[in-house]
């Protein structure tokens, strides 16, 4: 499955008149993402360096694998130069435009570049060199700081956090003893208990209870994590906001009258019957009310994955043409692809996506998880099938993986490597039992991991997979519309020819402001695809509204509505996720993941640390995301900071000095000290 790549010419022509008219209908975040018009001079200027970047630097010569110790190639070297030259435009074309990070600029654009030459380019030769010039990468990082975005816990944060699980475990268990010895408890439903839901509940009683007839419906382990470790901090989450999911939104308060067992929404002040603490909400810093008088809370909103802000502006870069889309079709077909759920906009859709990521054709579907669980299963059988999976791939590949029932084996973190063992034994040994040849190998890879902050080691990949006669998935959610010079995901980031990924997969919900995924290939793969994958075949149509928004979110990143707005949106991404970055790692704070990335972990480790961070940072109307055990190991819970386009530097700034007081709290300096 081997296409040259078809990618699109910019077209960025055209002015974008910024005037007062216009930006009265912008909050103050989405107004800093545009500019003035600009001269001549700045539209020759942009498109040099348009022509400068779009094209990246060439492959790693197939069956070779580069190493960060080997001696780069011409390429490599001409990828970095090109990368210093753009960053050099940049610096001079914002110098122009009062640019917000002028007094950071250099030391944000050598840290990035010296990411990119590491763990893109795997090329040391720069920071080795006696060049000044090309020292400056290395000279920018303060001594004491990390240089990689792998941080190992220290031993105290280890002891501290198994201890803390132990404490909760054993403190769980005792009370579902006295529960059970009192005939008294939150979770227990006692005789009393049963017979006032036996009178609120149409049902009558629980036969469910008598465990003679019925085996327990959940297990005892999960649901035991459930009421005695989850319930005690999930205020933390699943938290409804009434507001669009821009750089300030509008958490709707909640509130718990069974010890944090559920959680409702306070809704109106009046609901509290308590004066002190109506009062106590109204003199709040970030109180506010919806327009019908729910209670919320201001927060600036660091999790959501508006990546491009289009949140922010939609109403000047979206919005007339997704309202027109409803003059001539429904907001939903009611019908899957292969009946009657295909609309023009579909096939605008896919024309686009096949033409943006160099591919021959693409299909869309409505759901970007069941993308992956989906199309995997549809590529690859048990009939001799085999996957190789990155260790930290989305619970919607491993999904995919396990219904497909190929084969699976999986390789450690985004290392070369390690995937070279792994396929040269799957090629030995062959399949279990009959030694036989696989007849297929799939190596499925993430541009962005989504809980890592970090880019996949793409060159290396690619490599190893075509020396083995490895197919390569890449799953693109976090990655398209967020990484490259302009916004073609990791291939165009890291110089991968579209050509030498057989499938690449992405999702509409991050950077374009929509929904649903895309897998895009050769056109026979994607003709295959949309007849026998179950969400093209069986799921309902993507919404044709849905659609007309990927269309314009499109337009404005290609620069085809006629502004430069998507070049700016780009730009103030990267900007400000390398400026929050800097800044996180220069408070001491272990941080994952590399510059250049929107995504950015920030290790907790203790349990107890997940809830009193989260809290801390929502009573400084600060909206953050949280995240423990299961759904990453039970050492590494984090707090996942996501940035957009749509944040301004004083924001940023302004949360920044408040994680700073934060982190002071919780003692979580572990890049400091060994007790944060």
């Amino acid at each position: 499955m081997v296409l040259q790549p078809r990618l699109p010419s910019s077209s960025s022509s055209g002015e974008y008149s910024n005037d007062n008219a216009t930006k009265k209908y912008l909050s103050p975040a989405a107004a800093s993402t545009l500019i003035s018009s600009f001269d001549e001079d700045d539209e020759k200027m942009i498109g040099e360096l348009d022509s400068t970047v779009a094209s990246s630097a060439p492959s790693s010569p197939k069956g070779s694998v580069s190493t960060a110790s080997s001696s780069s190639s011409p390429g490599d070297l001409s990828a970095a130069l090109q990368q210093r030259l753009a960053a050099v435009a940049t610096t001079a074309y914002y110098e122009k435009h009062e640019d917000p990070y002028a007094d950071v600029r250099e030391r944000m654009e050598a840290l990035s570049l010296r990411d990119k030459l590491r763990f893109a380019y795997h090329n040391t030769a720069a920071t080795d060199s006696d060049n000044q010039d090309d020292k400056i990468a290395a000279m920018m990082m303060e001594p004491g700081k990390a240089c990689g975005p792998h941080q190992d816990i220290t031993v105290f944060a280890a002891i501290t956090t198994y201890l803390g699980y132990i404490v909760l475990i054993v403190t769980g268990h005792i009370r579902d003893v006295c529960a059970n010895i009192f005939r008294k408890g939150r979770y227990f439903r006692s005789a009393q208990k049963k017979k006032q839901q036996q009178i609120n509940n149409s049902v009558g009683n629980y036969p469910s209870d008598d465990f003679t007839k019925y085996s327990p419906l959940l297990k005892s382990w999960e649901n035991f994590y459930t009421r005695r470790l989850y319930h005690r901090i999930q205020d933390c989450f699943n938290r409804p906001i009434a507001s669009r999911p821009c750089a300030i939104i509008s958490v709707l308060e909640r509130v718990s009258f069974d010890g944090n067992k559920t959680m409702s929404i306070l809704g109106k002040l009046s609901n509290l019957r308590n004066a002190s603490r109506q009062l106590s909400y109204e003199n709040g810093e970030h109180y506010d009310e919806t327009s019908d008088g729910r209670v919320v809370r201001k927060c600036l909103n660091l999790g959501s994955y508006n990546y491009l802000g289009f949140a922010d502006d939609w109403d000047i870069t979206c919005r007339e043409g997704v309202t027109q889309s409803l003059i001539n079709l429904p907001s939903s077909v009611g019908s899957s692809r292969l009946e009657y759920g295909t609309t023009s906009l579909h096939r605008s859709v896919e024309r686009i996506v096949a033409s943006f990521v160099g591919k021959e054709d693409a299909v869309v579907l409505n759901m970007g998880f069941n993308t992956n669980a989906t199309i995997i299963p549809t590529l690859m059988t048990s009939g001799g099938d085999l996957i190789v999976s990155d260790e930290l791939n989305h619970t919607s590949i491993v999904n995919g993986a396990r219904a497909s029932g190929a084969a699976i084996r999986t390789f450690r973190h985004n290392d070369s490597a390690d995937l070279e063992l792994t396929l040269r034994e799957a090629i030995v040994y062959g399949q279990p039992r009959t030694r036989r040849p696989w007849n297929r190998i799939l190596v499925v890879v993430e541009g962005i991991y989504s809980m890592e902050g970090e880019y996949c080691d793409l060159r290396n990949i690619v490599s190893v997979s075509k020396k083995y006669g490895a197919y390569v998935y890449l799953d693109e959610a976090h990655s398209i519309g967020a990484m490259g010079p302009s916004g073609r995901g990791c291939c165009e980031y890291t110089g991968v020819d579209p050509s030498e990924v057989d499938v690449l997969m992405g999702t509409f919900t991050k950077s374009f402001g929509g929904m649903g995924g895309y897998v895009a290939a050769d056109k026979r793969v994607i003709d295959m695809l949309r007849k026998e994958c179950a969400g093209s075949a069986y799921h309902n149509s993507l919404s044709p509204v849905v659609c007309q928004q990927i269309i314009s979110s499109f337009q404005v990143i290609m620069g085809q509505d006629g502004t430069n707005i998507g070049k700016r949106k780009l730009n103030a991404l990267r900007d400000n996720s390398n400026y929050f970055r800097m800044r996180l790692t220069d408070m001491g704070l272990h941080v994952l993941g590399h510059f250049d990335s929107p995504i950015m972990p920030v290790m907790l480790y203790n349990p107890t640390k997940i809830a009193a961070f989260s809290r801390e940072c929502l009573k400084r109307g600060l909206a953050v995301v949280v995240v423990g055990f299961p759904a990453v190991p039970i050492l590494m819970s984090r707090a996942r900071f996501c940035i957009s386009a749509g944040h301004t530097r004083d924001e940023l700034d302004r949360a920044l000095e408040e994680l700073d007081e934060i982190a002071d709290l919780l003692k979580l300096r572990y890049a400091r000290s060994t007790f944060g």
